[in-house]
């Protein structure tokens, strides 16, 4: 009795599991077995010992852990004990692990299926993956400067129409930065830059050229970022006439000196300005500077602006603040707009302000502006790669669905035998997260990959942050939980509706293939109508997308792309130290283009076609009257005499420049038609007046309109001047400095680029010559960002038209392997087999055309969406619906008739034998 008190009391101990698996032990084994007398002899020396004296706590609990040992273990049913821990761990133990392992047994007793399912999930996972990580680093990443999100970007704002550029922003002249810096309220630090500008960087290494960024140190402390290497200006650097110094980015650091830290302190040229290199600025300060396409920023040199200026006609500063403490970007706003309206007070003309600016600023933050056009393509190829995961799962739930249906007697038996309804949602849940998984594992390396094409294929405006892109915690973690969610997606309608299909009549089907039930046929056809209706909305958005590349392809710029080379040349200032020797310059080296065989004809002009470099918007009085109505900002060019016949810009009215107008003996102008259009609808234009600043010209000429901002712009009013008027010399001489150069060649204009080159040196030995491309190629870089959106749509639409032709196809493969015992009792009726193949064709055609009817609907809503993306296409385009339509009919009907032709040509003896 103490023994089994003693057993009792400390058989709760570590042991204690002991006595519960004794329960699974043999209780009928043979008196004289191993097993009895080892049991026995435990509890016979322990009942002796307690016969003697009063054994010690310590012996008495040893003596009981080695009886029930003894007892226990040899003795333990070990597959009852296994199913009890089953039993009692549920789903999150031993159990989960045979899912898993009856999950991976399904899988590889179907390779075909469970390949092609992987191979669907991972591109359309990987391709959401690759999409989310360059949203995640262009569009979510904060800019790598302290506090970001208090940086901002200031611009008074203008009447576009007014303007002649088609935009609403504007910068500042230096006696409007000015204005503001000292009189604003809401900012802690206000600065202001300009650039880039493309200069040649000599005195240490090869020539190059170079992307340079004027700053002042007040936007330096915007940043507020410090130097890698060195030190930002001093005060006395940044003011006018102080010493000349340079900051290197990272990248030419590298590139150009191989990260000598010792580059500080050497003397470089810059545009054969000597300057002094104080610092190297970190890797991640990269940001452009301007609303459109720009080089890469090289250098940084103080602005060195000076504070006395009051000049209100040389409109090329942008403002860059940091808000202060407590200050919102409304109120900023506000603050701006009424420093905007006190303009008159520094000088602006009444007339001038009137007309031309609105009244309005701009105020917005730094990184809305660094992502400014990545912003919209990247949202719209993120929903649509979202559509094609919704694709997927469709496709891939369908598939599950057939798998489930071909398993439903073996489901069926293990029901009736007491496997729970919920174990059975469970293996199958558990087998579809497995091939997310796997395919969200396949779909990270397909990233890559995707991601290094679309940094290819993306323009720089398009994709801003490049060297940011990448995947990261971020786009991993979104991998996972996209693959738990597409598990859980496809899988919860298989799992389900195979669960609700398990009676005792799957059983009483013996196996026998049957016609499908009408619930069944309800779902997966339900699956497969989804499923076009989403890759039609696809197909029509990349339809409107090539539709809008056509249009804009179409439209004519204005002058002729065709054997016209473009380039620039920079006189250093150092050298040619007037507009007159620029002027000079440009005659010898035109003279020289022309005598190489194969050049037509060759001009210079300070801003190029599409260029950054658009130099310079003055505001002019057109006429003579000085009304508000004749006040405009027109953008000026200037040009060499045969700059339109090269260009192929054709003459209106009135004459071209000549060698007279070229050396500055008269002032001339000409204009575009729409400033003629404009100021002159009913009469002629030639001989009006035109004024400007200090300056005044009559109109020579009429030419015909440009698109040289962009083909899906409006084309600019625009002025052309001589490389020399009777105006201001240091006007004419900073205009001039763009150094433009167009060459019609009656050859494939690549081909004279040797021969140029070697010209361009007769006449300066050091002078490189940069930029070199046809103009056919300017003009497609211009299309860079529609053509981007288009081909992220074009490739999403084929993954989309792909899976849904594979959709009907599986669909109809399962159909007819389960209709084959009715197709065999159909022809042995007499049932031709043109009849068979029109009856699955009809079923296939039914869908696709259903799933159409529904996707005209979302494609409407997703045309809207593109809206501002589209040029000359509407949004809902009878065309692109018509043509979007046919071709997914097309598509369904052949993968319609390839099961349709199988079931066309099955025997009905072996239709009959496999029933």
């Amino acid at each position: 009795m103490r023994v089994e008190r003693h057993r009792r009391r400390h058989g709760r101990g570590p042991f204690r599991c002991l006595q519960r698996q004794s329960r699974f032990a043999h209780h009928d084994a043979p008196p004289g077995s191993e097993t009895g007398r080892v049991s026995d002899s435990g509890t016979l020396a322990l009942a002796r010992e307690s016969r003697g004296r009063r054994p010690t706590r310590r012996k008495t609990r040893a003596c009981a852990k080695m009886a029930l040992l003894a007892r226990a273990l040899p003795c333990i049913d070990y597959r009852r004990a296994i199913a009890a821990l089953e039993a009692r761990v549920g789903m999150f133990g031993t159990g989960f692990l045979h899912d898993i392992r009856f999950a991976m047994r399904g899988a590889l007793n179907a390779p075909g299926t469970t390949f092609v399912i992987i191979l669907t999930l991972a591109v359309a996972i990987g391709a959401n993956t690759a999409i989310f990580s360059v949203v995640e680093s262009v569009l979510l990443q904060p800019l790598p400067l302290p506090e970001e999100d208090r940086i901002v970007r200031v611009a008074a704002t203008v009447y576009p129409e007014r303007a002649g550029r088609g935009d609403g922003g504007s910068s500042f002249s230096e006696g409007g930065y000015w204005h503001f810096a000292n009189n604003q309220r809401s900012f802690a630090k206000f600065g202001a830059y300009y650039g880039p500008e493309l200069l040649p960087l000599t005195g240490d290494g090869a020539p190059r050229r170079v992307g340079v960024g004027h700053l002042t140190l007040s936007a330096f402390e915007v940043f507020g970022v410090a130097p890698e290497v060195g030190r930002l200006p001093t005060p006395e650097e940044d003011a006018p006439g102080g010493p000349s110094v340079a900051l290197l980015s990272h990248d030419l650091w590298v590139s150009h000196y191989g990260s000598d830290p010792s580059v500080v302190g050497r003397i470089v040229e810059l545009n054969g300005v000597p300057r002094e290199v104080i610092g190297v600025m970190p890797a991640a300060f990269d940001f452009p500077l301007h609303d459109v396409p720009t080089p890469e920023l090289d250098v940084w040199v103080p602005f060195q602006l000076d504070p006395a200026s009051t000049d209100i006609g040389s409109v090329y500063i942008a403002a860059i603040a940091r808000l202060g403490p407590g200050v919102t970007i409304e109120a900023a706003t506000e603050d701006a707009r009424s420093l905007v309206a006190r303009f008159p007070e520094i000088g602006y003309p009444a007339s001038v302000f009137e007309t031309v600016f609105d009244g309005g600023a701009i105020v917005k933050p730094f990184r809305d502006h660094v992502v400014r056009n990545a912003r919209q393509p990247l949202l719209i190829a993120l929903g649509t790669v979202g559509f094609v995961l919704l694709i997927a799962c469709s496709n891939v739930a369908n598939l599950l669905l057939a798998r489930a249906e071909s398993r439903r007697q073996e489901n069926a038996v293990r029901l009736a035998l007491g496997s729970g309804r919920s174990r059975l949602v469970r293996q199958m849940f558990t087998e579809s997260t497995l091939l997310a998984l796997a395919g969200g594992a396949a779909g990270v390396v397909l990233a890559h990959v995707g991601i290094r094409a679309l940094v290819a294929l993306g323009p720089a405006d398009t994709l801003p942050r490049v060297g940011d892109i990448g995947i990261d915690g971020a786009a991993l973690g979104f991998t996972a939980v996209v693959s738990l969610m597409t598990g859980v997606l496809f899988g919860v309608l298989p799992a389900f509706r195979s669960s609700s299909m398990l009676t005792m009549g799957a059983l009483r089907d013996g196996g026998r293939n049957a016609t499908l039930g009408r619930d069944r046929h309800r779902t997966r056809n339900a699956l497969v109508t989804t499923q076009v209706a989403l890759a039609f909305i696809v197909v029509i958005g990349s339809g409107l997308m090539v539709r809008s590349f056509a249009a804009l392809r179409s439209v004519d710029p204005g002058f002729a792309t065709e054997n016209l080379l473009t380039f620039t040349v920079q006189p250093l200032p150092t050298k040619y130290e007037t507009a007159e020797d620029v002027a000079q310059f440009y005659e010898r080296l035109l003279e020289r283009l022309e005598a190489v065989p194969g050049v037509m004809r060759a001009a210079a002009v300070n801003s190029l076609p599409f260029s950054v470099y658009r130099c310079c918007a003055w505001s002019a009085v057109i006429g003579d009257s000085t009304e508000p109505e004749r006040q405009s900002v027109p953008v000026t060019h200037r040009t060499t005499p045969g700059y339109f016949e090269t260009m192929g810009i054709p003459l209106l009215e009135g004459r071209g420049f000549t060698p007279d107008d070229h050396r500055g003996r008269v002032g001339s102008v000409i204009i575009s038609r729409s400033v003629k259009e404009r100021y002159w609808p009913d009469g002629s234009a030639l001989g009006q007046p035109i004024r400007w600043g200090r300056a005044q010209a009559r109109v020579v000429g009429v030419v015909g309109d440009i698109h040289d901002r962009g083909l899906d712009l409006p084309p600019d009013q625009n002025m052309y001047l001589p490389m020399l008027d009777a105006g201001d010399r240091r006007a004419d001489f900073i205009s001039l400095l763009g150094g433009g150069v167009v060459v019609r060649t009656s050859v494939d204009p690549l081909s004279l680029v040797v021969a140029i080159r070697s010209a361009i040196a007769e006449v300066e030995p050091d002078l490189p010559m940069a930029d070199v491309q046809t103009m056919e190629d300017v003009l497609s870089s211009s299309m860079a960002r529609t053509s981007f959106t288009m081909s992220l749509l074009v490739i999403s639409a084929l993954i989309s038209l792909f899976l849904g032709a594979v959709g009907i196809y599986a669909v109809l493969s399962y159909v007819v392997s389960q209709r084959t015992p009715e197709i065999g009792i159909r022809s042995a009726l007499g049932a031709t087999p043109q009849s068979v193949r029109r009856m699955f064709v009809s079923q296939g055609m039914r869908l696709a055309v259903v799933g159409v009817l529904l996707g005209v609907v979302g494609a409407v809503a997703l045309g809207r969406v593109l809206m501002t993306q589209l040029y000359g296409v509407s949004p809902i385009d009878p065309v692109t619906l018509v043509a979007g339509s046919a071709i997914f009919l097309g598509v369904a009907a052949l993968a319609s008739l390839l099961p349709a032709m199988r079931a066309a040509g099955t025997s009905p003896l072996d239709a009959l034998r496999a029933g």
